[in-house]
């Protein structure tokens, strides 16, 4: 794959040129009398995916800035209904879409084509004073997150630790990762206990646990590498009796990061993707994912999923002429 940004320099690459040229991007007239509005293209979705297309964004506004590139984070939930609504072009989304959004989206009319743009760790931490909770099991997780759950202190999950209050942390109910971390722990997506501090920003959650002793809370991998030092990232056995396994690059690409490393996606309308302003972004954002990825403290895609996501491209151009 041909790389073509760099650090916070991107460039433009002959083939990059001819694509855009070939979907009748570029140019246009000055601010003034007459002018016609950028050409503009809307991003929104997860808050974890966010960091890969805030990336993409800002590298593409060096290489095309006749082009306005919009990218929120309503949630994956949030994303997908602006979606359904014909809000927006690009969905982040840190789950695969849901069967009754599948379904919504072709009744409408609105199909999509999805890509692969990295894999993440949903990463449990705590505080980095927090030094018994060594690690824990799927079971001690629900047990902790459930609905009606019985858990209230530190002792009611291992009578070795401290009888002191949990405060837990979580993102909200529009967000993938709360949907993929109660299916895959609780057991059902979207259920869990009440009395948890929920936030629709990543960061907000990471300032809880980074001042609470008593913290603990989930959310993306990027956002714990970003504020390692103020955060400890809690090993996750898949069950009672196997090791636990911290997230990190290596884990959750082998997917030995169980069960809480999935990959991360973009959903892009097919109907959008034939105005050249989409097919340019799009084309960038993929033909840069490795680096981007990185950008965002996540797990690049896999070779095979790089083909995959250039063929899956090749028949959207293809669809366009």
């Amino acid at each position: 794959m041909n790389t073509l940004w760099t650090g916070r320099r991107p460039l433009l690459t002959a083939a990059a040129c001819a694509t855009l040229i070939a979907w009748g991007c570029g140019g246009g007239k000055g601010a003034g009398e007459g002018a016609k509005p950028s050409p503009l293209v809307v991003v929104d979705g997860s808050s974890t995916v966010l960091r890969i297309s805030e990336a993409a964004q800002e590298a593409f506004k060096a290489v095309e800035p006749t082009v306005r590139v919009v990218v929120d984070n309503h949630g994956t939930g949030g994303g997908f209904g602006r979606y359904l609504q014909g809000e927006v072009d690009i969905v982040d989304a840190s789950r695969p879409a849901k069967p009754d959004e599948e379904t919504k989206a072709e009744a409408q009319g609105i199909a999509w084509t999805r890509f692969i743009v990295g894999h993440d760790g949903i990463t449990m931490v705590a505080h980095p004073s927090n030094a018994f909770a060594k690690s824990l099991s799927v079971e001690q997780l629900k047990k902790i997150w459930e609905p009606g759950s019985a858990v209230k202190n530190w002792k009611d999950v291992d009578a070795s630790w401290p009888d002191r209050k949990i405060v837990l942390y979580s993102p909200d109910h529009d967000s993938g990762t709360f949907e993929y971390f109660t299916e895959a722990i609780v057991g059902k997506a979207g259920k869990q206990r009440d009395d948890v501090q929920a936030s629709s920003d990543d960061n907000t959650l990471v300032s809880g646990v980074a001042g609470d002793p008593d913290g603990l809370g989930y959310f993306g991998y990027a956002y714990f590498e970003a504020n390692k030092d103020k955060l400890r990232a809690i090993p996750v056995a898949p069950t009672g009796g196997a090791a636990a396994v911290a997230p990190g690059p290596e884990t959750i690409l082998a997917q030995s990061y169980k069960p809480l490393a999935r990959p991360l996606f973009i959903y892009v309308k097919k109907s959008a993707a034939r105005r050249p302003e989409v097919a340019a972004f799009l084309k960038f954002y993929l033909d840069n994912i490795v680096t981007l990825a990185k950008e965002g403290g996540y797990v690049p895609p896999s070779e095979a999923e790089i083909a995959q996501n250039a063929a899956a491209f090749a028949g959207l151009a293809a669809g366009a002429k």
